[in-house]
This record gives structure tokens, C-alpha cells and sequence, in this order.
């Protein structure tokens, strides 16, 4: 756990800076400098191309964490890994942008969008080239157990960059379509500093070798990658298709408030990415030492780590909506249910762990792709449906529903064939109090009149919140993991305390 826990405290500090430089970015620069329909054209591209670099992959990256300890040998340069890997990512990429180009006309089909959108289409392939090539390298890197500097560069360098990118319009240096090629680049430029500390790790080679790549193994291994082929392209749908269904059904600009509005959910699930990226490679480590207890463990830890870490943020957002959206445009104000929804739909997820991480690197892996091929007919179903009704609150519901079944099927089949499952009083605990935390915090008396008084109300509540919610957690004992933490910060700041005080 000790490489967890660090891993994971690296990653979480890069994915918060990032989340902070992200929401300066989506929330307060291009909520109000860009119209609600280009907000909307740049999550529909993002939300094509991480399905595009799903696709292309072809199962690449998630067999090879699975039988990664297969390849493993840093002396034979892991045995061709990463120009096997390349290879496949080429091939795929071909295949998918011959589809898109084909496909253009039926992908562009709203006519109030349709300009818009196709001014701007191709930028989807250097954007997925980029992506696919990243996921590879970092993948590569998360095998030998760095996951800290893909999540330095994709959490916080890469949002960073955006940031700049958004100053060159905001000051009028050039406009929205030159925007769009420093964003792009803002967007692809990553790919360059994970390729040079891809090179720096033991073992890195691009020459081929095909040792390890016997008829059985050859079989098992593309077997693997065709189902994940499906289960990772449901992850994508359940991620994206509500930005594009929405798009095509609706209009850019509904799709602008509702990526911002989303970027909440996003922000929640940080604390269990972080995890995740960090115990993936100790479970798929584990499952070939056949050791189910520590996998059990971190299982059962995950989960309360996240919900902990989930409930303290959705409290945040929820406590503080109404004066967030007084810093964007009016219009924006339409997103306020669908930031509720959303986080509500994630709070499950952080409750649920690293169910589906641990389903996929099992035997039972299959199990996971007739979840995940169901989820596609449920999500584009809800979706179908909820949004010519409710809009974008319509996308909203269908995300939080798919995100529920998802998670609660996976936690069974985990049950069911693992007998492992993370639940306990301490979940119960952390909801409670977290209800009560809230209700308190809620009668609070409100500073309003202006965006002065707004940005106060915002910080007293916070620090309120985050005082009274990390006395009682630490009070309670629900997680020895985040006592040690909290003692270790407090350690931290007493002696920075000390040494000013001497001066």
C-alpha cells in the first residue's frame, strides 16, 4: 500500500491543481469570453476524439496492462511492448479516420450546427493522433509504476496550456479560429514531455520483438483486447455520447452550458482516478501472485478514501452553486440542475471503488463486457429519449442512471465471483454526517448583493465546511489512511510554524 499511497497523493495533488486551473479555465474564462455554442464546439471535438482514440487503440492498452508482467523485462527492452503497441495504435488510427472521413456528412447533421462543426472537423485526427499516442506511452509508464507524470501532464500541463491558449482570445491577439489552432496545440502538446520520460524508463525500446508473442498467448492477448474493444468504447459512450447526442439533438449552445456544468462531475471523480492510475498495476500484480487479500484491501480502502474525499467536494459545489453562477453569463443559469444530477450519479461511483478495474483484470474480465455492451443500448436509450423531453437536464439524468447500473452491476459481479465487496458501516457513516455537515452549513446566513460579497459568502462556507467535515471525519476513525494524512499535514504546519516563530 505504501506505493498506492504515495502514487496516489502525487496524483491527487497534480489532478486538484489541475481541476483548479480547469475551472478557472471552463468556468470563469471561457463561460464568459467564448459564446455558449464555440464552448459547446470544443467539447463535442473532445468528445468524438476520446472516442476516436478508444477505437483506435483497438484493446491495445488495456490487454497490455493485463499481461504486462508477460512482457516485463527490461533488459530485452519488455520484450517489443511498446512497437507492438505503436503498430496497433497506427493501424487503428487508419481505420478510424478513414471512417470519420467517410462518415463526415451523417456526423454533421444539425443545421443550426452544422457550420460550425465543420469548419473545425478535422482537427479530430491530430487531436486523437496526439491522445492515442499519450495513452500508449502512459500506459507504458503506469506498467512500470509511474503513474504520476501522465497525470502531471493530462490533469494539469495539458489544462494549463488550454489556459494560455484561452489569454490569446480573451486579449484579442487573434480570433476564434486561430484559437483553435493554439488549442488544439494546447490540447496534443503533452504527447512531446511523455515521450521523452517514456525514453528515460528502464527497458524503453521501439525494436521489435515478438518472443513473448506465442500462438496461445497471441490468442488469449487478442481475445482480450477485442472485448476490451467494447468495454472501453462503453466507457467512452458513457462518458461522451450525452455531449454529442445532445448536440446533434438540440443545439452547440446548450451543449456549452451543459460541458460546463458537467465539469462539477468531473471534478469529483478525481479523488478515485488518482486511485485508480495508482493501484492498477499492484491489482493486475496481485491477481498473478493470486492474492485476492490485498486486492480485497485496497478494494474495501478505495472506496471509502473517495467517498470521504467525494462528499467533502460535492458538499463544496453544492453549498456554493448559486453564487458560482453569478460569475457566468445569465444563459449559463440553466445548468444548475444538471450540476446536481450529475454529482449525485458520482457520488455512486466513488461509493463503488475500483469495481470495474478489478472485474477487468480477473478471469472473469468477460463479465465486463456484457456490462459494458448493455450500457451502450441503456445510455443511447436514455439519452433518445430524456432529452428531446428534459434537454440538457434529459442528458443529465440518463448519464447519472447509466452511471448507477454500471457501478452497482459491476459491484455485484466483483461479490459474486470475488467474494470481495467494500461496504460498510463507515459508508453509512460518511453519508450521514456529510448530511448533517451540509444542513448545518446550509442555514448559515448568506452574504448577497454582489460578486464582492458572493466571493466571501463562498470562502466562509468553504472554510467552514472543510473545518467542520475534517474534525468529524478525523474524529470518527472511518479511515486511518486519511488520519495519518491529516496528522502528518498538521506535523507539517507546526514546524513551518516553528521555524517562523524563531525568526
Amino acid at each position: 500500500m505504501n506505493v498506492i499511497k504515495k502514487q496516489a497523493f502525487l496524483s491527487t495533488i497534480f489532478s486538484y491543481g489541475g481541476v483548479l486551473v480547469g475551472f478557472v479555465t471552463q468556468f470563469f474564462l471561457i463561460g464568459n469570453f467564448l459564446e455558449p455554442a464555440q464552448n459547446g464546439l470544443l467539447a463535442v471535438l473532445l468528445s468524438y476524439m476520446y472516442v476516436l482514440v478508444q477505437l483506435s487503440s483497438l484493446g491495445f492498452n488495456a490487454a497490455g496492462s493485463r499481461f504486462f508482467p508477460h512482457f516485463r523485462n527490461a533488459e530485452k527492452g519488455h520484450n517489443g511492448y511498446l512497437f507492438l503497441g505503436l503498430s496497433i495504435g497506427i493501424a487503428g488510427f487508419v481505420l478510424t479516420s478513414t471512417g470519420l472521413f467517410l462518415l463526415k456528412d451523417i456526423i454533421i447533421k444539425n443545421e443550426e450546427n452544422s457550420t460550425l462543426f465543420a469548419d473545425n472537423f478535422y482537427f479530430l485526427l491530430p487531436l486523437t493522433f496526439a491522445t492515442l499516442l499519450f495513452n500508449l506511452l502512459d500506459n507504458y509508464a503506469k506498467n512500470l509504476y509511474d503513474t504520476v507524470t501522465g497525470t502531471f501532464l493530462a490533469q494539469f500541463l495539458q489544462r494549463l496550456l488550454q489556459l494560455v491558449a484561452i489569454l490569446f482570445i480573451i486579449f484579442q491577439i487573434v480570433d476564434f479560429q486561430q484559437f483553435m489552432y493554439l488549442w488544439v496545440l494546447a490540447v496534443s502538446f503533452y504527447v512531446v514531455p511523455m515521450l521523452w520520460k517514456a525514453s528515460k524508463l528502464e527497458g524503453f525500446s521501439l525494436k521489435p520483438n515478438f518472443s513473448v508473442m506465442t500462438p496461445k498467448f497471441s490468442k488469449e492477448f487478442g481475445f482480450y483486447s477485442f472485448l476490451t474493444i467494447l468495454t472501453g468504447f462503453s466507457s467512452m459512450v458513457i462518458l461522451y455520447i450525452d455531449k454529442i447526442m445532445l448536440a446533434g439533438i438540440t443545439t452547440f449552445t446548450d451543449t456549452g452550458i451543459y460541458n460546463t456544468a458537467s465539469f462539477f462531475g468531473s471534478v469529483m471523480g478525481m479523488s478515485l482516478l488518482a486511485v485508480n492510475k495508482a493501484a492498477q498495476p499492484l491489482i493486475a500484480d496481485s491477481f498473478a501472485k493470486k492474492d485476492l487479500a490485498n486486492i480485497s484491501t485496497i478494494y474495501r480502502k478505495s472506496c471509502t478514501t473517495s467517498l470521504i474525499v467525494g462528499c467533502w467536494i460535492f458538499l463544496g459545489i453544492f453549498l456554493n452553486l448559486d453564487n458560482l453562477f453569478l460569475f457566468l453569463k445569465p444563459e449559463y443559469s440553466a445548468g444548475k440542475m444538471v450540476v446536481i444530477i450529475i454529482c449525485l450519479g458520482k457520488l455512486f461511483d466513488l461509493a463503488t471503488g475500483l469495481n470495474g478495474t478489478i472485474l477487468t483484470l480477473s478471469k472473469y474480465y468477460i463479465y465486463d463486457t456484457y456490462v459494458m455492451v448493455s450500457l451502450i443500448i441503456i445510455t443511447v436509450s436514455l439519452n433518445y429519449f430524456l432529452i428531446p423531453i428534459y434537454g440538457m437536464n434529459g442528458a443529465a439524468f440518463a448519464l447519472a442512471i447509466a452511471t448507477i447500473y454500471y457501478n452497482l452491476v459491476r459491484y455485484l459481479l466483483v461479490w459474486w465471483k470475488l467474494g470481495m465487496q467494500p461496504f460498510s458501516i463507515d459508508l453509512v457513516k460518511i453519508i450521514v454526517f456529510s448530511i448533517i455537515i451540509g444542513l448545518i452549513i446550509k442555514v448559515l446566513p448568506n452574504l448577497e448583493g454582489n460578486k464582492v460579497l458572493a466571493t466571501m459568502d463562498m470562502a466562509y462556507r468553504s472554510i467552514t465546511l472543510t473545518l467542520l467535515y475534517g474534525i468529524v471525519i478525523y474524529w470518527s476513525k472511518v479511515s486511518p489512511e486519511l488520519n495519518g494524512a491529516m496528522r502528518n499535514a498538521w506535523e507539517g504546519v507546526r514546524k513551518v510554524l516553528g521555524l517562523g516563530f524563531r525568526s
